[in-house]
């Protein structure tokens, strides 16, 4: 297939070319060794083959689509300043995991806000397990245990059977158990929550997040693990 220059991000002053599937983009290196260490790292390197310098040797960006790296470059090109240019989940998850792949740190934290913004919770969840990004997976599992409304089948079928179990076993748990409140006197957890109300995970113990944490097998867990006797909901 013969290539082609993409419509809006093969620029005239561009002084480096990528080539993702048979699309050709010519963009600024500027931004790109500015933001990112994987790029500086690339463009430190001296080179006596030109690669970058022409349509005929682009460095070649293997294994990634022309549409994620359009969608990535909208946000390094932004025409809506401070909201973005994109305007679907699946659009703002592809330029996440470029984002992400190539360390543009600000540029991640941008995306992730306007995902915060605009997904669901289920959404998010998929995306942050995905790319492994443990506190905001974290935050946002708490979110949907809390929620009064039960899991729809739509959302099961986004989570897949086994994140679905966990997080209805934590609802459940989190409805049906005691507080974790322990006594000063008697060291031992008392008092009763509502069965019918969820409690805050976030405001709960750090012993308690290692267990609903452990329950959900949310990535890279910070918590010590705690005694046996403190895995009580």
């Amino acid at each position: 297939m013969a290539r082609q220059h993409h419509e809006r991000y093969y620029f005239d002053d561009g002084n480096v070319i990528f080539l993702a599937e048979n699309t050709l983009f010519s963009v600024h290196r500027y931004f790109l060794q500015r933001d990112s260490p994987i790029f500086q790292a690339m463009f430190s390197r001296p080179s006596s083959s030109g690669e970058g310098k022409s349509d005929d040797n682009p460095i070649v960006l293997e294994g990634t689509k022309s549409a994620d790296l359009s969608c990535f470059l909208s946000c390094l090109y932004p025409i809506n300043y401070g909201h973005g240019d994109l305007t679907t989940y699946e659009e703002w998850a592809a330029a996440l995991e470029l984002a992400v792949k190539w360390e543009f740190d600000r540029i991640r934290d941008f995306i992730v806000q306007r995902i915060k913004d605009t997904a669901t919770l289920v959404e998010q969840i998929v995306t942050a397990r995905r790319l492994n990004m443990q506190q905001w997976c974290w935050d946002v599992c708490a979110k949907l245990c809390e929620r009064a409304q039960p899991l729809t089948l739509e959302e099961g079928q986004r989570l897949g059977l086994e994140d679905t179990v966990r997080i209805s076993e934590v609802r459940e748990k989190r409805r049906a158990r005691p507080k974790v409140e322990r006594s000063i006197v008697t060291g031992y957890y008392d008092g009763w929550q509502d069965p019918e109300k969820l409690h805050t995970i976030s405001d709960a113990s750090d012993d308690v997040k290692y267990y609903v944490k452990e329950t959900l097998q949310l990535p890279e867990l910070p918590f010590t693990s705690p005694e046996p006797d403190y895995y009580i909901l």
